[in-house]
């Protein structure tokens, strides 16, 4: 594939993070609001101003024509948040419920890599629908296995770093660093690993979508658009 066709589909796949039923926006405006008014007042407010930030982003999506599903699960999640912290009484519980979902994420991308059926390849097929059998294949599989293991150590590092934060009771910095382990890190790892992935599909010499659809037996020509 040539690296014009590389960036193409690249670009398409960024574009999703911004422009989407969610985005990667929509996971650090509530805990913001949370931080500033618990700053500036207590838990009680700040429990408001989440709940109220994040009905607004849910009927923003609504009017837009997207999933309610999405919408009412985002609200969930800042409910159950907004729970834990005033059941605490500690702000930084606010953001226990993200940490565990980002070490849960590090475990099951390490567990998927030993199993065989790495992370990266499950992700591609719920976007792309390619044929399941076509991610196993050994001249294939190593590239997501590959994919998989950076993914794994940015969940494990993130979760990590927040939770030293939440042990040091420290909201307003747990704030920040979801914020920067947001699109900050994600854009840059998601052009890296895209790349890399492309490339190390190459590398391996196993069949495009396309040849593995029409049954081709190689010597394969390879040339994978996406990932």
């Amino acid at each position: 594939m040539t690296q014009d066709h590389v960036w193409v589909d690249l670009r398409e796949d960024l574009r999703s993070l911004f422009v989407g039923e969610r985005t990667i926006g929509d996971s650090f405006l509530a805990p913001i609001a949370f931080v500033a008014v618990n700053a500036l007042s207590s838990l009680g407010p700040a429990t408001g101003a989440a709940l109220a930030v994040g009905a607004g982003v849910a009927l923003w999506r609504v009017r837009k024509g997207q999933k309610v599903s999405f919408a009412i699960g985002g609200i969930l999640a800042i409910g159950f948040a907004a729970f834990l912290a005033l059941r605490s009484g500690r702000a930084e519980s606010f953001f226990l419920p993200g940490i565990v979902g980002t070490a849960l994420m590090a475990a099951a991308s390490v567990l998927s890599m030993v199993a065989r059926r790495p992370l990266a390849a499950w992700s591609s097929w719920a976007q792309r629908r390619w044929p399941m059998d076509w991610y196993w294949r050994p001249d294939v599989r190593p590239a997501y296995t590959a994919v998989t293991g950076v993914w794994a150590i940015y969940f494990a590092a993130r979760a990590g770093v927040q939770w030293y934060l939440y042990l040091a009771e420290r909201p307003e910095a747990l704030a920040v660093a979801k914020v920067l382990t947001s699109w900050p890190t994600i854009l840059p790892l998601l052009v890296a690993t895209y790349v890399y992935g492309n490339r190390r599909l190459d590398r391996l010499g196993g069949p495009s979508v396309a040849e593995f659809t029409e049954g081709s037996t190689g010597p394969f020509v390879g040339g994978q658009r996406g990932f």
